[in-house]
């Protein structure tokens, strides 16, 4: 991203929070809302929109910065449900709840940092009609007049009329709707991490972790508001903005375990020098990269295949496979092949600077068998020269 996106991206978050902080009608939200709920509804969309431009310097290639970014703006969005101005009041109401399919598109997409498969893009579609269209139809049938005697006559700009039975009927059929979502989306997210490699559950772990708390934070809220009145609890309603906050910055941690890898894959390439292929190189490898299962195969001529360090020949993973391959390529000599998880090819810097790394160590064993392979026949004239010296002294 350039320095001018990230520069309008930070003023507009700005002056999106001032216009919702200066919206907020103190005399309607008295007891219900108070300067520290502001303070930490804010911080909360900041911390977004930061974690997104971060991510989006990283990696500028993939969506992920975007999506956290319009996370951000969307959740600042809805605090424009505290003004007593009906054009804000119902921006914000009808786009209250549009920043939970961007983060179900973020943790459907995440590591990778895109969609990949057909349904997944119809989910995340389904996801975006379903919470527009949902609060939309709701208001329709919605006087916040009558639900809070507080609220200006005409304040919902949406409503058609005011129908408490038709209001109900749509939230309860919209509740099961949105439980059906929340189940399919439970359900690929066990599916994933019972299948994933450690690779791929070392890098979703920390947002998944982030999302669940999250999750269970925002339920936890109502059911606070119903069963718990006494005034030492009413922290605990605060609770959902530093757990909300922590998906944010649980996508910043698994960017900064790959910094860490890409470090550690940088030492080995200091380290590699002319020292032979090894065991500990491999392993190294597969402890950066958190991919027990990480392969190097060399390129046999020999065999006109690749072999793996037994010289046993290997054949290269289909399309549909869980591992991916990229051969590996010195001075335009094909020297062997890096199989590894898929997980790691959502981080092109990482996966450069592995086959930077296992590339010169390939190259350095193939160098160091063509030196013994000299040597050897060096070696092996040296002694038919001997042998036919001894034969001729011999004769004479």
């Amino acid at each position: 991203m350039s320095l001018r996106a990230h520069s309008a991206t930070a003023l507009v978050t700005a002056v999106l929070a001032v216009a919702v902080a200066a919206s907020v009608d103190w005399q309607v939200c008295r007891g219900v809302f108070s300067a520290t709920e502001l303070a930490l509804f804010v911080l909360v969309g900041v911390v977004f929109v930061a974690a997104g431009l971060v991510a989006k310097s990283h990696r500028p290639q993939d969506n992920l910065g975007w999506l956290l970014v319009a996370a951000g703006l969307l959740w600042l969005v809805k605090g424009f449900r505290l003004s007593t101005v009906p054009a804000l009041f119902t921006a914000g109401a009808a786009l209250t709840n549009m920043y939970i399919p961007v983060l179900i598109q973020l943790v459907l997409s995440f590591p990778w940092g895109r969609l990949r498969r057909r349904w997944e893009r119809w989910f995340v579609g389904g996801g975006y009609a379903y919470y527009a269209v949902a609060v939309v139809s709701e208001l329709a049938f919605l006087d916040t007049h009558r639900i809070s005697p507080a609220h200006p006559p005409s304040l919902n700009l949406l409503l058609v009329r005011d129908d408490p039975r038709v209001f109900a009927a749509l939230q309860v059929m919209f509740g099961a709707v949105g439980i059906a979502l929340g189940v399919v989306l439970i359900g690929v997210v066990v599916t994933r991490w019972r299948s994933g490699s450690p690779a791929y559950r070392a890098a979703v772990a920390p947002l998944w972790i982030a999302a669940l708390l999250g999750t269970a934070a925002t339920a936890w809220t109502p059911l606070v508001s119903v069963w718990v009145h006494s005034p030492q609890h009413a922290w605990t309603l605060l609770l959902r903005y530093p757990s909300t906050a922590l998906i944010p910055l649980a996508v910043l941690v698994g960017m900064w375990r790959y910094r860490v890898a890409r470090a550690a894959v940088r030492n080995l390439m200091i380290e590699i020098g002319t020292t032979p292929l090894g065991d500990g190189f491999i392993d190294a490898l597969r402890a950066a990269l958190r991919d027990p299962n990480l392969s190097l195969w060399s390129f046999s001529r020999a065999h006109d295949g690749y072999v793996d360090a037994q010289g046993r020949p290997q054949v290269l993973p289909p399309r549909n496979d869980p591992r991916e391959a990229t051969a590996l390529i010195r001075d335009g000599v094909l020297v062997g092949a890096l199989v590894y998880d898929r997980a790691v090819a959502d981080q092109p810097r990482l996966l450069a600077a592995v086959r930077a790394a296992t590339t010169l160590a390939l190259d350095n064993q193939r160098l160091h068998g063509e030196l013994e392979a000299q040597f050897a026949e060096i070696r092996r004239a040296r002694e038919q020269t001997v042998e036919s010296s001894g034969s001729a002294t011999r004769r004479c």
